[in-house]
């Protein structure tokens, strides 16, 4: 047996023992780690079958797999499962140097299907149900009118966008538009962490665009401009619009999330001009969520800014100027 044979028998080992000590660690805190394994568990598998190759990947990830049925819930094992599959799918295009949008699109493609086995198929076998899910969002939601009747005035209770946050149509909307997102942010955070695990061991990893080159494509432009413009409208109550307000209230935070993407990416421009260094590009993450959470009309303008302008272009042709200087 060569060494490398070896190598490979003991670094998957290793890796099948750390995880069944994760897997018991998150047996005995009730599950508390399965919301986070699709962007933990691919990496090993990553960083293994880059190191190795696929097939070597695959034999371990069946080892990782059966370990977790011995040791983990059910519900657990498949979570095991398919990210060990959108470790070795990523990888797999790793190896065949697909783009970072193909990557990131197989990560999402694997997070919503888990999405759609426990929430749809097989919703009561892992103890999920979408209809009490909607009803203790509408009671929560109608908590919160509540309170706000109560300091503002009970004329807050007509207000026709609350009484839409109380629909049952919108509140499934929204359940089903934040798993959709919840699974594109996995997706790129595994790709994230792929780059920075792969880059400080020293091994190919996919190709990153420079921020010059990440600009917004005409459908997205598009889509915030028709969002916004419709948002707008439906504040002065037009009959022909009013009645479509479940579907625009669902497309404004698809919009926001846009937005605030894109002025990231000017406030990161600007700040690697008068500010650079790692540290100021961490304060800069959190002021961004700050801003996300706080103040969204300074997200909502900065993102367009970036979108319909070309306020970037000439804070890199600053950055340019300063380094030929």
């Amino acid at each position: 047996m060569n060494k490398r044979r070896v190598n490979s028998i003991t670094y998957g080992a290793l890796l099948s023992a750390l995880l069944g000590v994760f897997l018991l660690f998150n047996r005995q805190t009730g599950g508390l780690f399965d919301a986070y394994m699709l962007w933990i568990i691919p990496l090993p598998v990553i960083v293994y079958c880059l190191k190795f190759d696929i097939k070597q990947g695959m034999i371990m990830g069946v080892a990782m797999a059966l370990l977790s049925f011995i040791v983990a819930t059910p519900m657990t094992a498949f979570y095991v499962a398919s990210s060990i599959v959108a470790g070795l799918i990523y990888a797999d295009g790793l190896k065949k140097e697909k783009s970072s949008m193909q990557l990131i699109l197989s990560v999402i493609l694997i997070s919503m299907f888990i999405t759609v086995v426990t929430m749809i198929i097989f919703a009561k076998f892992f103890g999920y149900s979408l209809t009490a899910d909607i009803d203790y969002t509408r009671n929560s939601v109608q908590m919160m009118i509540e309170a706000m009747a109560k300091a503002l005035g009970p004329e807050v209770l007509e207000n026709p966008l609350l009484k839409l946050m109380l629909s049952r149509n919108f509140l499934l909307y929204i359940i089903v538009l934040s798993s959709l997102l919840t699974s594109i942010l996995e997706g790129i955070l595994v790709h994230l962490l792929a780059i920075l695990i792969l880059r400080r061991l020293k091994m190919p990893g996919p190709k990153v665009r420079p921020l010059s080159e990440i600009k917004a494509p005409w459908y997205i432009k598009r889509f915030v401009i028709v969002s916004f413009a419709l948002m707008i409208l439906n504040g002065f109550n037009i009959p022909f619009i009013n009645q479509y307000s479940e579907i625009i209230m669902g497309l404004l935070p698809v919009a926001y999330i846009f937005c605030g993407f894109f002025a990231y990416l000017l406030a990161l421009t600007w700040i690697n001009l008068r500010i650079p260094g790692r540290n100021s590009r961490i304060l800069l993450v959190f002021v961004v969520m700050f801003l996300l959470m706080f103040a969204p009309p300074v997200i909502m303008v900065a993102g367009m800014m970036d979108m319909f302008t070309n306020t970037r272009d000439r804070i890199l042709r600053g950055i340019r100027y300063e380094q030929n200087r």
